[in-house]
């Protein structure tokens, strides 16, 4: 064993077995003169003298050239031995075996270095796997949780009324809820701040509570304040909720309502422009126990239709980072035929937006709801 660096053990090496051939080179040289010069006959010339020479030096360098390929190619061996292993990592085979290396060199480190890629490479693998199972049991879990929670929003629409809810991930924490008794049609839309399984939790609090309130049959500034009382109440993240929640008696066509933070609806007139509907201030749900929410009231001609939406509608971007807006959502709105059945609308307005979008990943949950009276 020894420590020098490999290059000065390969350039010793070969310097040595030059030294040594040429020396005896010149030793035969000098016999061979020794020999020509004493046994000096007619025959002998200096030309002779000088193919002698020349035959010797000759045969010298030829040596000189086979030892010292055979002696690189010694020493060299393991980078070919390491090269064969790193093109068998390279397909995939990371325990390839390595050459055992006896000095003490860069070669020693270069092998060394090998080992501790492989190792690396192999934990890494081990923490790939391991990452790939409990990301696939978490997606499994949230896809049951997407299945649970869509399956909690209502599908069985009335004539009337039609929504769609489309998360941004697995789960989200925008709502829509509907419930008819009689001759009066509750119906609410909201979005929960934040996305993913917290905001899903907060949703599905908030859309059991808006059941719970409508067999109560309060006015809706009531109504609107023990769900903000429960969110907050049970609020530790300093999540809140929009709600636009509406009561409509289907015979007098008359509307309650009560706006708590979120986008106004648009409002589409028999014969009429669309213009979004007059809400009050009020806070989002959640954010502060026992505030004193307002509600309102209008009458409905026959053959109104009233969209309701989440801030997934008018904040969808497109590539540009452009946002749908308010103005081109108007727009879609005024391109609606007054005979069109609630689902289409829906449908419409949500191609409109993804048009709008095109390939650009959904940024927010999207909840679109339409009714007409």
């Amino acid at each position: 064993m020894n420590n020098r660096s490999f290059t000065s053990r390969l350039s010793r090496r070969i310097i040595g077995i030059v030294s040594v051939i040429f020396l005896a080179i010149f030793i035969a040289i000098g016999l061979g003169t020794q020999y020509v010069i004493t046994n000096e006959t007619a025959s002998a010339s200096p030309l002779m003298l000088f193919l002698f020479l020349l035959l010797v030096g000759a045969v010298g360098l030829v040596i000189v050239y086979f030892m010292c390929r055979r002696e690189i190619r010694r020493m060299t061996r393991p980078i070919t031995e390491l090269s064969v292993s790193a093109l068998n990592m390279g397909q995939g085979n990371f325990k390839a075996k390595l050459p055992e290396i006896d000095s003490k060199d860069e070669m020693l480190r270069l092998r060394d270095s090998f080992v501790y890629l492989q190792n690396s490479i192999s934990d890494y693998i081990g923490q790939l796997k391991t990452t790939k199972s409990d990301n696939e049991r978490m997606e499994s879990e949230l896809n049951v949780a997407r299945t649970i929670q869509m399956g909690m929003l209502s599908t069985d629409f009335p004539t009337q009324l039609h929504a769609l809810l489309k998360p941004a991930k697995e789960v989200g924490g925008d709502l829509y809820d509907f419930i008819q008794k009689g001759d009066m049609l509750h119906f609410a839309v909201g979005d929960v701040s934040g996305k993913g399984v917290p905001a899903s939790l907060v949703m599905s609090i908030t859309r059991a509570m808006l059941h719970f309130v409508a067999t109560l049959d309060l006015p809706l500034n009531e109504s609107v304040s023990r769900i903000n009382n429960s969110v907050a109440d049970t609020n530790s993240n300093d999540m809140f909720v929009t709600l636009f929640i509406g009561r409509i008696n289907l015979k007098t066509l008359r509307m309650d309502y009560c706006n708590a933070g979120h986008n106004p609806p648009v409002i589409i007139s028999p014969n009429g422009e669309p213009r979004f509907l007059p809400v009050k201030s009020n806070l989002a749900a959640g954010l502060m126990e026992q505030f004193p929410y307002q509600d309102e009231s209008i009458d409905l001609e026959p053959g109104t239709r009233l969209v309701a939406y989440t801030d997934g509608v008018t904040e969808a971007e497109n590539s540009s980072f452009e946002l749908y807006g308010e103005d081109r959502l108007v727009e879609a709105i005024q391109q609606l035929k007054p005979d069109m059945d609630e689902e289409t609308v829906v449908k419409t307005i949500y191609q409109s937006v993804k048009s709008f979008t095109g390939k650009h990943p959904q940024s927010d949950d999207i909840t679109i709801m339409s009714l007409k009276v």
